[in-house]
């Protein structure tokens, strides 16, 4: 791959077990960047996986998108991290962590490596050198000629590590233009707030860009000082799919309004969690109907 890219994700990968045993596809960063490469964008990662197979099974996920994984590094003698049952019930969920979290920031690509939107996902700041790694990227996504976005993961983190969540997550606020969080991860960071506070909360720490995924699917987007909602008539089944196609429009000079409303559709259309299957027409191009 050459020429500039669409999407640089930085940070977690992962094994996902489903309460029905299934192995999927996860890691916030590697599902994002699935369905950007599913939506027609050019995307790298840059992560680290285990010497196992469950790493060869994400690698392979990930090269069937055509995702540039150049900077997909297989750490000797770690494992890939396994993530069991994220979106369950708190005593179902366990993260067996592995080689994603040694991620170092002299591993990120040269600036040369120029992409539109840089991504980082939150779970990367739960321990170093990953943490490191991942607000570098952060601050680094100018000097690559383009925005930085951050997908909270408050909730992840909390039941990781709860009392490092809000210290370890200020200063990635605090470099991000934009962030995509859901109302758990709201709840975590802020307490019992609604959801248009919890924007102006998010907001005052440093994004431009607030995008909120509520419960039923439904989306609230602040852009500056307004806000605008976003409705839906279906619960999405891959909670990464709303703000891939996000980012993606954005990637794709789509107005935040517009991008948030696509987002909402594409997210509905999705059938199951993990990799996508089939790649999508892009949010910018598509028309409504095909999203």
């Amino acid at each position: 791959m050459s020429g500039a890219l669409d999407w640089l994700a930085v940070g977690d990968v992962a094994e996902e077990r489903t309460a029905d045993a299934l192995a999927i596809l996860g890691g916030g960063a590697a599902r994002l960047v699935a369905h950007a490469a599913a939506l027609g964008l050019r995307t790298a990662l840059v992560a680290k996986l285990g010497e196992d197979d469950e790493g060869r099974h994400v690698r392979d996920a990930l090269e069937r998108l055509k995702v540039d994984l150049r900077w997909l590094r297989t750490a000797p003698g770690m494992r890939t991290t396994v993530l069991h049952q994220p979106d369950g019930q708190a005593p179902d969920r366990r993260v067996d962590r592995g080689a994603d979290l040694a991620l170092r920031l002299d591993e990120l690509p040269p600036i040369s490596v120029t992409a539109a939107l840089t991504v980082v996902c939150g779970y990367s700041f739960s321990v170093e050198p990953a943490r490191s790694a991942a607000l570098g990227a952060l601050t680094m996504a100018r000097a690559r000629t383009g925005h930085s976005a951050l997908l909270l993961e408050a909730d992840l983190l909390w039941w990781t590590n709860a009392r490092m969540t809000r210290r370890v997550l200020e200063p990635a606020l605090a470099a991000a233009d934009s962030v995509a969080l859901t109302a758990a991860d709201a709840h975590a960071l802020f307490g019992s707030v609604d959801g248009r506070e919890a924007l102006r909360l998010a907001a005052e720490m440093g994004p431009r860009l607030v995008y909120l995924a509520q419960p039923d699917g439904s989306v609230l987007l602040r852009d500056a000082s307004r806000v605008y909602a976003c409705p839906s008539d279906a619960v999405p089944r891959d909670r990464y799919a709303g703000p891939a196609a996000f980012w993606a429009g954005l990637a794709l000079k789509s107005a935040p309004r517009k991008a948030a409303l696509d987002s909402v559709r594409y997210a509905s259309s999705v059938r199951r969690a993990g990799a996508p299957r089939a790649p999508h027409a892009s949010p910018a191009t598509a028309q409504s109907t095909r999203l």
